[in-house]
């Protein structure tokens, strides 16, 4: 009897990490960031405001609204950007749209910095 017990509880051991490991993908926001889906590749739109600017690493630290779509909650973050040019037309303290994407190495990008919303 006590075999079949350990057993038992082995199996919904088992099946139940099974189901906590695969459970980022089926969590809103977590598939685009783990699984590349489309639209992940499409882009997204994001409002924030600026932190500092680092034009040598080509970053920008935001605090940033939801991102509904990658179900993000408001955070700050540091973000590469893409065109290290959209870095000059912003500076510390200012409101920002950007528009994120998914680069091959995974991470989220900054494609498109605009100044003023």
């Amino acid at each position: 009897m006590n075999h079949s017990r350990s057993a038992l509880v082995l199996i919904c051991a088992l099946t139940t990490m099974s189901a906590a490991i695969a459970a980022p993908a089926s969590m809103p926001g977590m598939g685009a960031m783990h699984a590349g889906s489309t639209a992940a590749a499409r882009g997204f739109l994001a409002y924030g405001v600026v932190n500092s600017v680092d034009v040598a690493a080509s970053s920008v630290n935001i605090t940033h609204h939801a991102i509904k779509a990658l179900g993000w909650p408001g955070m700050t973050m540091t973000f590469q950007v893409r065109d290290r040019e959209d870095l000059a037309s912003v500076k510390a303290g200012e409101k920002v749209d950007f528009d994120l994407a998914r680069s091959s190495s995974g991470q989220y990008v900054i494609t498109r910095l605009r100044s003023g919303r």
